[in-house]
């Protein structure tokens, strides 16, 4: 029994995407009959059938439908091990492509790429943004080569970082009752909450409620948002308060001030975390960068000066 080839995985996937033996065939500019070959060899190496064929059409057994996740996951895999060998054998620069947390995204990485840069002009960084669900996916599928996400990614414990734990403060509408340099959770019981979406879920979301039950109450939620943009605007015309990464706390809109919660009750671990094939000198060299960053922005006193919102 040999193992399988790409080839029959790339072919699998033509398949399993038009269900169709003839369709695929044209797809891939070959005859039917090798295209089955594919199939059946790839079947018989794994023991077990990928399609139903019956005369109706075709299907994808459960067997198949978890080989087509994972045959996505190994050609990409592949593909992206061969171009970076194909880069260096033409002495190109080592692509990282980086994806990162929000709160990340708008403070401290910026900068720190910039300075990675400078001290690693042979490495070129791609950088994108998205929530932690979103990020771990597309590192599970090697979409990224590293992800800045919020708690931890179990398959990348040994070649993962804590960054920093993120301390969440109060955003306040201008002239709010609790306006104050810090404020205790318990006190906004009453008050209306603007939150993060559920969808997809969050992990602010679940900090946040987690630190309200922790206080003894559960939010009254007024609103849901997909972007930290839409919650302070949301806060801004006078809809809610809302829990947000103290990151974001340097903003300067109209009609939002901050404050800490005491006790920090609300805290969510940030984690940078890389496949194998990026270099692991260069990641804890980033992580020891956002370090520095965050820290220094932790000591900085949040935004207290507020500018009324113009009427009219």
């Amino acid at each position: 029994m040999s193992d399988p080839t790409f080839q029959q995985l790339r072919v699998f996937l033509v398949v399993a995407e038009e269900l169709h033996f003839g369709r695929a065939a044209a797809r891939l500019h070959l005859a039917q009959p090798p295209v089955s070959r594919h199939i059946k060899a790839l079947e018989s190496a794994l023991g077990t059938p990928l399609f139903e064929r019956g005369s109706h059409g075709v299907t994808l057994t459960q067997a198949g439908m978890l080989m087509c996740r994972e045959a996505h996951t190994l050609l990409r895999r592949w593909d992206n091990a061969a171009a970076m060998v194909a880069d260096l054998s033409r002495g190109e620069r080592q692509r990282i492509v980086l994806g990162a947390i929000e709160s990340m995204a708008i403070e401290s990485l910026p900068a720190t790429v910039k300075t990675m840069r400078a001290r690693h002009p042979d490495i070129v960084w791609e950088l994108s943004e998205g929530h932690t669900e979103g990020l771990v996916e597309g590192f599970g599928t090697v979409r990224f080569d590293a992800v800045i996400v919020r708690g931890t990614i179990p398959e990348a414990r040994d070649s993962s970082v804590l960054i920093h734990e993120d301390e969440l403060v109060a955003a306040l509408p201008y002239g709010h009752r609790l306006a104050g340099a810090e404020i205790d959770l318990a006190d906004l019981a009453n008050e209306d909450f603007i939150v993060y979406s559920r969808q997809p879920t969050s992990v602010l979301l679940n900090v946040t409620l987690s630190a309200c039950q922790r206080a003894g109450f559960v939010p009254r939620i007024r609103y849901e948002a997909l972007g930290t943009e839409l919650i302070l605007g949301l806060v801004a015309a006078g809809d809610g308060l809302a829990l947000v990464s103290r990151a974001v706390s340097g903003s300067t809109l109209p009609g939002v001030r901050f404050a800490r919660l005491a006790g920090r009750p609300a805290i969510s671990s940030i984690t940078l975390a890389w496949h194998a094939h990026v270099s692991a000198e260069v990641m804890k060299e980033l992580a020891e960068l956002l370090r520095e960053a965050t820290t220094a922005a932790s000591v900085m006193p949040l935004t207290t000066t507020t500018v009324s919102r113009q009427q009219g």
